[in-house]
């Protein structure tokens, strides 16, 4: 019984997120720049098409994740290797700013050095980074970093390999 219920559960999530991914579309026509609430939805369209996994345009290694949080934000996850041991992880929430942006305030920047199979540490660099990611074309995001403009212009594509990207 309790499979069941946990096959139930899981199905209820995938037809609802569905049901967001196919829906998205509706929301997209023509509005007046008055009517505040079809304003709202057409901007959660937009940013809704910054969701999923990405990888930096030249190099594989460099992950992007973006998941929707609620109330309009979004989740960001970037891991950019060092070397073979260290990743230097950004996370941060984000709020649609305008047409195909997302902007943050929040980006904590952490040092993670691996020992083999696990987290030996994790270093705190800086809190309270700011930044955006922009929507450039349909298949391309790029990343501008206020903190250390690692990333300025550094471009973001859907992830090619489901094993690839990230850590």
């Amino acid at each position: 019984m309790l499979t069941i219920l946990s096959f139930a559960r899981k199905a209820a999530v995938a037809v609802a997120v569905a049901a967001m991914i196919t829906t998205g579309g509706a929301y997209a026509m023509p509005f007046t720049p008055g009517d505040v609430a079809v304003e709202h939805q057409a901007s959660k369209v937009s940013a809704d098409e910054f969701i999923g996994f990405w990888e930096k345009e030249d190099n594989d290694r460099i992950g992007l994740t973006i998941t929707p949080e609620g109330k309009g934000c979004y989740g960001i996850e970037i891991s950019w290797p060092r070397n073979s041991r260290q990743v230097d992880m950004y996370t941060m929430s984000a709020r649609p700013a305008g047409d195909h942006v997302l902007q943050y305030t929040n980006c904590k920047h952490y040092l993670v050095t691996f020992s083999g199979t696990y987290v030996e540490d994790e270093e705190l660099l800086y809190k309270d980074g700011t930044g955006s990611l922009r929507m450039v074309s349909a298949k391309r995001i790029t990343w501008q970093d206020d903190q250390e403009h690692k990333a300025d212009g550094a471009a973001f594509v859907p992830l090619s390999s489901p094993l690839g990207g990230g850590l």
